[in-house]
């Protein structure tokens, strides 16, 4: 792991070793009018029900050169740049969890979505961003056209995200300020800003400063969540004053699946809901439950409990099978 940081990086040579990459390769890449050719494309579904059919593309680097000269570049900002509280999201220790616990039990709560947030940021804004680093002119041009794929800063890449937090300093600090001229709170999860408070900025002077940095508002507008009624933060409820919760509907699903799953087991369960592919399920439920544990642990606990049952029962029905089917009557 690299301690270097970017005022330490003063020539080609400099960049290239402390990336463990050659200097060849880095201007190929930079100079490249197809950079797009150095990446496989894979196209993920939106989530949300208004969103039906929208997809966003996610770049993956091909060469582990590439790969490595982003993982890099992203440890030496690192290693270089302290982000405030109200960068909530792509660092270490803060999540969206994290994010949730700032807006606990607050009066009113103000939402604004930065739209297509990753292809909003050109390789202009973050050579700026690198120069207000203390990079050089020459290098932090260099940089910005070595971590951007053909003007843009594209998601996927290893580097996008601290790159993406470095391009928001001058957001999040007017944010912040706007924010404590009216004793709110405010924090930014990637493209998601949230404010909460007795008393909130208006979606006018939010939607103003968010333009003014080369941003555009998703749905062109702010959501307002009052107390009293459902409120969430970064898909996490945040009603109870004492911790974030997993949304309402959520829970509800989850306790409905392993209720049938502990009453009829797993492959009878995957059969009566029609599903063909009940490994990927599986799979699904696993993800599910660390994500649960990390917000709900002791709920997640219990899941769990049934499920590994579950699995266990199943594994022995099919051991059992087999003995079976090979004509062995009697198993010690």
């Amino acid at each position: 792991m690299t301690k270097t940081k970017l005022v330490d990086l003063k020539t080609l040579e400099h960049v290239a070793q402390a990336c463990g990459v050659s200097a060849e390769f880095i201007v190929q890449y930079a100079n490249d009018q197809r950079q797009r050719d150095y990446y496989f494309r894979i196209k993920i579904p939106k989530r949300g029900k208004n969103r039906n059919r929208q997809f966003r593309i996610v770049f993956q680097a091909k060469e582990y050169q590439l790969a490595s000269l982003h993982r890099s570049v992203a440890m030496i900002i690192a290693n270089s740049v302290q982000f405030g509280e109200q960068v909530q999201g792509f660092r270490k220790k803060r999540s969206s969890r994290s994010n949730a616990q700032q807006h606990l039990a607050k009066a009113v709560i103000l939402h604004a979505d930065i739209k297509s947030f990753f292809d909003s940021i050109t390789t202009e804004q973050v050579h700026v961003a690198f120069v207000s680093q203390g990079v050089s002119n020459e290098i932090a041009q260099l940089l910005a056209k070595a971590c951007t794929i053909e003007g843009l800063l594209r998601q996927g890449t290893r580097c996008s995200p601290i790159l993406a937090n470095l391009v928001c300093a001058g957001l999040d600090n007017k944010l912040l300020a706007l924010a404590h001229s009216c004793h709110s709170v405010f924090t930014r999860y990637a493209d998601d800003l949230t404010f909460s408070g007795d008393q909130v900025p208006s979606s006018a002077a939010v939607k103003t400063i968010v333009e003014s940095e080369g941003f555009t508002l998703r749905d062109d507008k702010c959501k307002l969540q009052r107390q009293g009624r459902c409120q969430y933060v970064t898909g996490l409820t945040v009603s109870d004053g004492n911790m974030p919760r997993l949304p309402r509907r959520l829970k509800s699903r989850l306790r409905l699946i392993f209720h049938y799953i502990e009453k009829n087991g797993l492959t009878e369960h995957w059969q009566k809901t029609g599903q063909k592919n009940g490994r990927r399920k599986e799979q699904w439920l696993d993800g599910m439950l660390q994500y649960a544990a990390s917000i709900e642990p002791d709920l997640a606990n219990k899941w769990q409990d049934i499920l590994t049952t579950a699995k266990v029962q199943k594994a022995a029905t099919a051991r059992q099978k087999y003995f079976v089917d090979c004509g062995i009557d009697d198993i010690d």
